[in-house]
């Protein structure tokens, strides 16, 4: 089971919450709003995605005569395509062997979700695609291939931009006077709040490298990965 987007903007509300000693404050005067709380979650997910990247696999059913195909929508970008098989200017297909020239060479190109070969296959073949994938919400509005371990790590950047936003906003507001003995300073929560964002920005940053682990001792795959 995944993990729903409702219930991140949740964890986001939830963890602004009045605290002076944190510096952390509740939506105030409508900031963050309702769009802006699952703006900074969405934003948060692709953040943490293009950081600690997931890896797809598909089968693109090839047919003869056909140039263009659809890539899943959790595609980012190509890992590898299991090549065709070109013995002396024949490709074995799943309908046989289909002559080519021996100078045959195939290639491709991708624009958005789409995969176009040229030239237009003159083949019919199943060939697995790996590719570099990203979470993507479900029909439930949910991310399904997200751990709570995943969720827990992203939430800290969804705060840095909750944060941000509302520092944004006091400064439009902030400003500070005196006359006489008597001062008054309103750019204090703002620099609050900026402090607090950078913090937790640190504190992403470590659990995605704990998350990602040491370049030395990552996984290593063979001709099915990357």
């Amino acid at each position: 089971m995944g993990v729903s987007l409702a219930g991140l903007v949740e964890v986001v509300k939830a963890a602004l919450v009045e605290d002076v000693n944190a510096a952390l404050v509740a939506a105030r005067d409508g900031v963050p709003s309702a769009a802006q709380y699952e703006r900074a979650v969405r934003d948060a997910v692709a953040d943490y995605g293009r950081r600690n990247a997931m890896q797809g696999i598909t089968t693109l059913s090839i047919v003869s005569g056909t140039a263009s195909y659809d890539l899943p929508s959790d595609f980012v970008k190509v890992i590898r395509l299991e090549s065709v098989t070109n013995v002396d200017g024949v490709i074995i297909s799943d309908e046989g062997l289909v002559p080519v020239s021996a100078t045959y060479e195939e290639r491709w190109m991708v624009q958005g979700l789409t995969m176009t070969f040229w030239p237009t296959p003159t083949y019919t073949l199943s060939r697995d695609l790996w590719y570099v994938a990203r979470h993507v919400l479900d029909t439930d509005a949910e991310y399904p291939n997200m751990t709570e371990e995943d969720a827990g790590v992203l939430m800290l950047k969804a705060q840095v931009l909750a944060l941000t936003l509302q520092a944004n906003a006091v400064a439009g507001n902030a400003w500070k006077y005196a006359i006489g003995d008597e001062s008054v300073d309103k750019t204090g929560q703002v620099k609050a709040l900026r402090e607090q964002a950078g913090f937790l920005e640190g504190e992403y940053q470590k659990a995605v490298k704990a998350a990602v682990g040491a370049v030395g001792v990552r996984a290593r795959y063979d001709w099915q990965g990357y």
